[in-house]
């Protein structure tokens, strides 16, 4: 109650703060080969810095890896809602997981960084140029636990960078820069909604620093709180969304037959309307035996069940089945504090020791649809004798005969994943010079992420399908379980499930269990590094650096032990086949307990060497080289390099190439841990094609070994004295990783099985030909490899005067084209599904007229195939069509009495643009569109203040 008061007084508060209007940013990305503005180019002049991809100190121009530095104020413009949705819109960051991704992502309610779409955990996150504690065992970090207001720049590496960062920088790094000098006051106050009234926003920031005893006592500290409350399914109290309602999938073609067999006229999926389970009711649907087709209504009616059209096993359009649709959340709530301090003390230029601190709590819920045992290969088997069975179905059925109930348990609750994290993280350490030519820093950190990962509303499997077989008790005539029968003592509270809303508080009580997975992650890092120039050479300066670290990481997590019980179904006369022999005690949430660690330790080296300036033919010529040997407790040595070249003929063009090795070594989660086992819904190949609904198991693999990547990178960047102003860049990019760490999708798993794929297919079990539980554990996988292009392009010119102010236009756009996104898995062909990563890219017009500043960005996400694998007759029109969203900001800078504040107001997604539908199959929790790359929300607006003095 005290908090709900507090979120009321901050809403109250933050209205009374922001103005009405439409407004929104793009993510302008300052890339440091863009000309930069006059600030910049002073500081480069004053001093050489450390750009992200290269620990030597340099001008970031003359890197061989390309660098996109975008500016933290930017990227706040481009996403008002928080820093993390900025840096997710980037095109180089295509199919990243966002809040947005609700009950379709296993790791929900995060922002974890995808790069490339080579996976979360292949981008190396740094702050500050130190890694992060992970956020949990998969190794990826959450972004939305980093300080918001104090973020200076965002720098990212896309290329290869193991040699120079160590393991994970396979695509690349993501380097967030802190503002540790900052001197004065700063906040934000904000709050959005969407047009439909969902997704309520509260941000409040404050960032403040100061210097004492004449500048050698630096603080700076600050305070972000986020408070969204997310958006939910329309069937589960959300709003109402016509895309959502319209049911609209890819569901298979009932005209398919022996006889009529698929082709491009008569493919094998087809996509139709208001989708529901011909198989399953919210009250119970007799699907076998000579009464099947009556459905149960509420207070023990019955009636015949009206099937819909398009028929099939699986699905059906229209008629009176159950639909999973509008239950789940669409984006998930989430309620975060992060807290940051950094405390300097000496001088920069002989001796100073600093230390920082990081707090953050997070908490999301996640709505992943009802409790759905009861369908498929669970249905219910409901015998004759069954208590609560309506006497006119009970008069039909002979003693001793049964029959099968397909049921979506709405009524038993929502399936929720709660996730409770909290960081801690302390830095101490030292940096200085030696003479002019050389710096030096080491510092010691210590990170812990304590998560909490609880299924709520969860479901304890035997004591459903024991209170499910209720009987009289002949002694004492009281409805009972059949178990307790013969087990008087075994507390089971028989359950009525013949029509909806018909289970009793204490039988819902009794079978409710929720699994809970308490994990505690810890990061210890040493390290030290020494840069400097030990010789100038005709051409310039030779730069270098060395270092050294040391690396513990260790994973924690506590299970209940239900969670880790082989089902046997204790006794429950009726338990379905597919259940037995799995792992766990709860309808879903099963993981194990796993206590393990490993070290690391590395040394690097890396040098800068200036081969030729102002010559006739070259304006410059360098070499850039790395190398670093890692030694890992429990994957043994491995070595990384790099070699780059930049080489400028002119002051207009200058041409750019590396070679990179590089490596990740399998996180702990990846060696030991079994994640929470889903359910999930496949087309099984081998069966006609038939939807299946299979219990996914996820196992952890101790014998995986390192990944081993090769990455080439060529680029051009034209900045041309003749176009004042302009300045664009290509970069061309080849990756090939071998033995790729990851799980195959469970559709992967069963489409190569169907190809031949002995292998895969030993993990695949089926009980009376279906399909019903699914493995898929982490694998080296033989080769990922994938090609594309990063594209950016950049001009700003002056308007003359308006309204008085000088005025400027600066049009800015980004883009990113895969070629190649091909995997091989042993045993089966190779498939590359670049033809479904769409072309994306982003164009934008920032006009600053003065105090007034207005943005329009257009956000593409370009045509693509549902699938790459879908032949004409599987689907006859294998193709989403191009997607823009168009976002607009405005910003007025208030004067007089109020320099230094600004009013905002944004819109994202102006025109409300709908996500395409008809490109995702039909199943037990379906998202009818690809949340991942389209917008789910649509209008959004914000507005709100800034200050800083």
């Amino acid at each position: 109650m005290r908090l709900a008061g507090m979120d009321a007084r901050i809403s109250a508060s933050v209205t009374a703060m922001i103005v009405a209007g439409l407004w929104a940013a793009s993510a302008q990305a300052q890339a440091a080969d863009q000309v930069p503005d006059q600030a910049a180019k002073d500081a480069a002049v004053a001093q050489e810095i450390v750009v992200t991809g290269s620990r030597v100190a340099s001008n970031g121009n003359a890197q061989p890896t390309p660098v996109t530095v975008m500016s933290a104020d930017r990227l706040q413009d481009a996403s008002p809602r928080g820093l993390a949705e900025g840096v997710l819109s980037l095109p180089s960051f295509n199919g990243s997981n966002s809040r947005t991704a609700g009950g379709a992502a296993a790791n929900a309610g995060h922002s974890y960084l995808n790069l490339r779409g080579l996976g979360t955990n292949r981008n190396l996150v740094l702050l500050d140029g130190r890694r992060f504690v992970s956020t949990q065992d998969a190794g990826a970090v959450d972004i939305n636990l980093f300080p918001q207001l104090l973020m200076k720049r965002v720098e990212v590496v896309t290329g290869g960078a193991s040699a120079a960062y160590g393991s994970d920088a396979i695509a690349g790094v993501t380097n967030f820069i802190l503002d540790d000098r900052f001197t004065g006051l700063k906040g934000l106050a904000s709050q959005g909604i969407s047009r439909y009234g969902d997704s309520k926003t509260t941000r409040l920031s404050l960032a403040g620093g100061t210097s004492f005893l004449d500048g050698k006592l630096r603080v700076v500290a600050s305070f972000d709180y986020t408070k969204d409350t997310g958006a939910q399914g329309y069937n589960i109290g959300g709003k109402n969304r016509a895309w959502q309602r319209l049911g609209s999938f890819l569901v298979n073609n009932p005209n398919v037959s022996p006889a009529n067999p698929a082709s491009p006229t008569n493919p094998t999926l087809i996509v139709a309307n208001n989708v529901v389970f011909p198989y399953a009711t919210t009250g119970g649907l007799i699907v076998s035996g000579p009464l099947a087709g009556t459905q149960f209504l509420p207070n023990g009616a019955t009636a015949p069940f009206t099937f819909g059209t398009n028929r099939t096993s699986g699905s059906m359009s229209g008629g009176d089945g159950a639909s999973p649709v509008g239950t789940g959340t669409l984006e998930t709530p989430l309620d975060a504090k992060v807290g940051f301090v950094h405390v300097a003390y000496g001088d920069k230029d002989s001796v100073e020791v600093f230390a920082e601190g990081n707090y953050a709590h997070t908490y999301i819920t996640n709505n992943a649809g009802a409790n759905s045992y009861g369908v498929n290969g669970t249905a219910y088997t409901i015998f004759a004798d069954n208590a609560y069975l309506p006497a006119s179905i009970a008069s039909q059925m002979a003693p001793g005969s049964s029959f099968k109930m397909g049921r979506y348990n709405i009524d038993l609750g929502v399936y929720q994943k709660q996730v409770e994290t909290e960081v801690v993280r302390g830095v101490i350490g030292a940096r200085g010079r030696i003479g002019a030519n050389w710096n030096w820093d080491a510092y010691f950190q210590h990170g812990r992420t304590q998560g909490n990962f609880t299924a709520a509303n969860g479901i304890i499997t035997a004591n459903l399908y024991n209170a499910v077989d209720a009987v009289v008790n002949p002694a004492t005539n009281q409805i009972v379980c059949r178990s307790t029968l013969s087990n008087p003592g075994n507390g089971c509270v028989p359950i009525n499930l013949f029509g909806a809303g018909t289970p009793s508080a204490a039988a819902r009580q009794y079978i409710a269990g929720n699994a809970y997975a308490n994990q505690t992650v810890t990061q210890d890092v040493l390290a030290a590094t020494l840069r400097g120039s030990p010789l100038e050479l005709p051409a310039g300066k030779v730069q270098v650096a060395v270092g050294a670290e040391h690396r513990r990481e260790g994973l924690k997590q506590v299970v209940p032990s239900l969670a880790t019980i082989t089902q046997t179904g204790n006794g429950a006369q009726g338990f379905p086949g597919s259940l037995l022999g799995t792992q766990g005690g709860y309808f879903l949430g099963n993981s194990s307990p796993v206590n393990a660690s490993y070290l690391v330790d590395e040394a690097f080296a890396e040098a800068q060497i200036p081969l030729l300036a102002d010559k006739p033919f070259a304006k410059s010529l360098e070499l850039n080289g790395a190398a670093r040997v890692t030694h890992y407790s429990n994957a043994g040595t491995v070595w990384t390099y790099k070699a780059g070249l930049v080489y400028a003929p002119s002051s207009d063009l200058r041409l750019r190439a590396t070679v990179s090795h590089d490596i990740r070594a399998p996180n702990l989660g990846e060696l030991y841990l079994s994640q929470a086992q889903t359910i999930a819904t496949v087309i099984d190949r081998q069966n006609a094609n038939a939807s299946a609904t299979a219990t996914i198991q996820l196992p952890g693999n101790p014998n995986l070994k390192p990944e081993k990547s090769n990455t080439i990178t060529i680029g051009a960047v034209l900045t041309p004295s003749f176009w004042r102003g302009f300045s664009a860049s290509v970069d061309y990019y080849d990756i090939s990783i071998n033995g790729a760490i990851t799980r195959l999708s469970n559709q992967q798993t069963v489409d190569e099985c169907a190809a031949g794929n002995a292998a895969l297919c030993a993990l695949i079990t089926r009980n009376g030909g279906a399909i019903s539980v699914i493995s898929t554990p982490n694998l080296n996988l033989a080769t990922l490899k994938t090609r594309g292009f990063d594209v950016e392009m950049n001009y700003g010119f002056g308007i003359g005067t308006v309204f008085g102010q000088p005025s400027r236009v600066s049009l800015r756009a980004l883009a990113s084209y895969v070629t190649k996104l091909q995997t091989t898995t042993p045993g089966s062909a190779p498939i590359d599904r670049a033809s479904q990563t769409p072309f994306q890219g982003t164009a934008s017009a920032d006009i600053d007229l003065g105090r007034l500043n207005v943005l329009v960005q257009e956000r593409l996400i370009g045509s693509r195939a549902i699938d790459s694998t879908y032949t004409p007759s599987f689907v006859a029109n294998n193709h989403i069509g191009a997607v823009w969203y168009t976002d607009l900001n405005v910003t007025y800078h208030l004067g007089g009495k109020l320099e230094g504040v600004d009013v905002f107001a944004s819109a994202n997604n102006l025109f409300d643009k709908a996500p395409p539908l008809g490109a995702t199959t039909f199943g037990i929790a379906p998202s009818s569109t690809l949340s991942q790359f389209y917008d789910v929300i649509g209008l959004y607006m914000t507005a709100g203040i800034r200050f800083k003095f």
